[in-house]
């Protein structure tokens, strides 16, 4: 109840204090809130300490992990997307005013509770969001692309496929450094983590915001580097659309007290 009596307050300000019909929006001051001295629209191109409040305030978050210098660039720009598609809003790289409130007030991100597990992958096929968590907390969001359910003929087999990211309970298998690239497809992988006998985590060169890939999860160069030393062989990789529901483990069996002698 708080959470929500803080937002309406703050939407209410906005309303009071936006500019007037026919003002540009871009990069106008609107009004302070919770430690934010302006809410203020960036886009990629902007530079300065309005950009290093919000890679700081995305780092915060979970969603940015790359250096923060002030400059609204690639990385920036993915963890923006990134947080968009945790909010399901539409996926873009602009940071808007309300943005900062947003960001301020971010729900529970909705992973299922794995109550077995400490370091494990999830990956949301509606969200298009990979989720990292350590030691039981969440740790990072990052941005993927998986299969996006089309049709191609496999360059392997010759024979039609469908282009899905198998769901399920998996393992990441095995790893490979670098860049490969398949002599018989042509197709070139970064730093691969395979889940499967025939998919895997790895850095692309293109990482749209929706669903491309032949059913490999994509992520970003610089986030198959930053998850590197992360990852490990025998690591569950959680794939869903829905989140699964968890049974908690079953409580021990009580033992009943010996008898007096």
């Amino acid at each position: 109840m708080l959470r929500l009596m803080r937002l309406a307050t703050v939407v209410l300000i906005l309303m009071t204090a936006a500019a007037p019909a026919g003002a540009a929006e871009s990069r106008t001051p609107l009004v302070g809130v919770n430690g934010f001295a302006t809410l203020i629209r960036l886009e990629p191109g902007d530079s300065g300490d309005d950009v290093v409040a919000l890679q700081e305030a995305l780092a915060d978050a979970g969603f940015f992990h790359s250096a923060v210098d002030g400059a609204y660039g690639r990385t920036t720009e993915s963890a923006v997307v990134a947080f968009h598609k945790y909010l399901g809003l539409e996926r873009t790289t602009v940071f808007n005013a309300l943005d900062w409130i947003r960001l301020e007030l971010l729900p529970d991100p909705g992973l299922p509770e794995r109550y077995d597990e400490s370091d494990y992958l999830e990956v949301d096929l509606e969200r298009q969001l990979l989720f990292l968590v350590e030691d039981g907390e969440l740790a990072q969001v990052i941005p993927v692309s998986t299969g996006g359910g089309y049709t191609y003929v496999s360059p392997r087999t010759g024979r039609p496929a469908v282009a899905n990211t198998p769901q399920g309970d998996h393992r990441l298998r095995w790893h490979q450094l670098g860049w490969v690239c398949d002599s018989r497809t042509g197709w070139c992988v970064y730093k691969y983590w395979a889940f499967t006998d025939y998919y895997g985590i790895h850095g692309y060169r293109h990482v749209p915001a929706y669903p491309a890939s032949h059913g490999c999860i994509r992520v970003e160069v610089w986030d198959a580097d930053w998850l590197e030393p992360r990852l490990a062989s025998g690591m569950p990789v959680h794939v869903w659309r829905e989140p699964p529901v968890v049974p908690p483990p079953p409580e021990p069996p009580t033992v009943a007290p010996a008898p007096p002698e």
